[in-house]
């Protein structure tokens, strides 16, 4: 895992870090925004998402999951957010209908934090560099991809359509 400061890091430096063509990383996050309907963004930094990781838990415990997760990833690939920021997070959270101060609260006591460190452990030592990562026995697909490509992912390793 990479180690990421809150108030981010060049793209180009995680390019090199990853020994990455920036110009590709760019064009994959620029493709990204496309495929789920963003507006296209020029993103300039990565973002550590360790807080708004642990605020996921939260917001799944509340079922609003899905409606977090989604406004994070339009705040950060759609609008290059510092989503390790707590007011961006307090505002996201009270976007989808949730408290922005139980929020904060809940990223101050660390209410979360078992579990994410428990998330992060399995992550290092399944050598796991982005989220979201799919396995399936030993093959990976890394990052957030079009509906078809997951589908063939897992069609490619084994797994069966059921309707």
């Amino acid at each position: 895992m990479l180690n990421i400061p809150d108030d981010g890091v060049l793209i180009e430096q995680i390019a090199v870090d990853l020994k990455i063509d920036s110009k590709i990383m760019a064009v994959k996050f620029k493709k990204m925004a496309t495929d789920h309907d963003l507006p296209s963004c020029e993103l300039e930094k990565i973002y550590n998402s360790r807080l708004a990781q642990g605020l996921g838990f939260w917001a799944v415990s509340l079922n609003k999951g899905e409606q977090y997760h989604d406004a994070v990833f339009k705040a950060f690939y759609g609008k290059g957010e510092n989503i390790s920021d707590k007011q961006v997070l307090a505002s996201l959270v009270e976007s989808i209908g949730l408290s922005g101060k139980e929020a904060v609260k809940h990223l101050e006591r660390g209410t979360f934090k078992p579990q994410l460190n428990f998330d992060w452990k399995l992550a290092q030592e399944l050598e796991l560099v982005a989220a979201p990562t799919y396995i399936i026995k030993q093959n990976k697909l890394v990052g957030a991809h079009p509906y078809q490509r997951l589908q063939k992912f897992l069609e490619s390793n084994g797994a069966k359509r059921l309707v």
